[in-house]
């Protein structure tokens, strides 16, 4: 989820913090299938790649437009994923937007990129260039005032190409806008469907989590339930499967790629009270291990609004 609340601008100060919740595995509507995407979809660490290095990094969006970005690096050694230092990135343009989501490569650039959407209600592209940094925002959509939530950074139409998701305000309807590949004009002109309900979640993200290698959706309700919809890769999703409980410590929930380097894409929750390492397992039982510590030296900011 990419929408600004009053809860995120609680990270105001550096912390690292060890939650060590671990994840339930209860299924409830199990999904019959494991359907492949086909296509060439991008390395799952370049997905969330935005200095070109092949490792995912986190980007910390404030509403003064100040922009700061964390390399995450991985010890084989001791298999734990780490925050760098964080950077300031050169980013002009973010105040425009109040709802981001990094997308994946858009088209060209071989790194991540990131969308934005303002009060105005155009939909921006923020293209990365390969050093940690990105271009000043291009418009590439109008009418993008009716999502409350964006959910990005995989293929769900199986196609090798990235998709972005929204979730109405009005009746919490899901969207697919499938990706073109094409920076210039980065999605479909015609949107579709996938079906009512989504408005009971408070975040979500998108990843190849239940080892299909199609995208799927794992959505924090608001009860802090986490929750699985397997993607069939056809721009569809099965009926979700709980997953896990008590995430309602998180602020926000990111899919960052495979940051350690196994194939499996994993996810980290970033909170007021600090952030978790989720390493994903690739089933779609239990798609993610036991919660790992992940230090996250947060800059202190009283307009911090999210990470993407």
């Amino acid at each position: 989820m990419r929408h600004i609340t009053a809860s995120r601008r609680r990270i105001a100060a550096a912390v690292a913090v060890t939650l060590a919740a671990a994840l339930g595995a209860t299924a409830l509507n199990a999904p019959a299938f494991a359907t492949p995407a086909t296509g060439t979809a991008a390395p799952a660490a370049a997905r969330h790649d935005f200095n070109g290095n092949g490792t995912p990094d986190l980007v910390q969006i404030a509403r003064d437009g100040k922009v700061f970005r964390w390399d995450t690096a991985y010890d084989a050694a001791t298999g734990k994923v780490t925050a760098k230092a964080p950077v300031a990135a050169t980013a002009p343009g973010w105040s425009q937007s109040s709802r981001t989501e990094a997308t994946g490569d858009l088209g060209g650039s071989a790194v991540g990129d990131a969308v934005g959407v303002g009060d105005d209600g155009y939909l921006r592209l923020y293209k990365g260039r390969g050093d940690g940094g990105f271009d000043a925002p291009v418009r590439v959509g109008a009418g993008w005032h009716t999502y409350n939530h964006l959910v990005g950074g995989a293929d769900v139409t199986g196609d090798g190409k990235p998709d972005l998701l929204g979730v109405s305000h009005s009746g919490g309807d899901l969207f697919v806008h499938t990706g073109t590949g094409k920076d210039t004009a980065p999605f479909l002109p015609a949107r579709k469907k996938v079906g009512p309900g989504w408005g009971v979640y408070r975040h979500l993200a998108l990843g190849d989590f239940a080892g299909s290698k199609a995208g799927d959706i794992v959505a924090v309700d608001h009860n802090g339930i986490l929750w699985l919809h397997q993607g069939k890769g056809d721009g569809t999703f099965a009926n979700r499967t709980k997953v896990g409980a008590g995430w309602k410590v998180y602020d926000d929930i990111v899919g960052v790629g495979d940051a350690n380097r196994d194939g499996r894409d994993d996810l980290i929750g970033v909170g007021p009270g600090g952030a978790a390492f989720y390493q994903g397992t690739g089933a779609w039982r239990a798609p993610f291990a036991p919660a790992q510590p992940f230090a996250l030296n947060v800059i202190p900011n009283p307009f911090a609004d999210l990470f993407i």
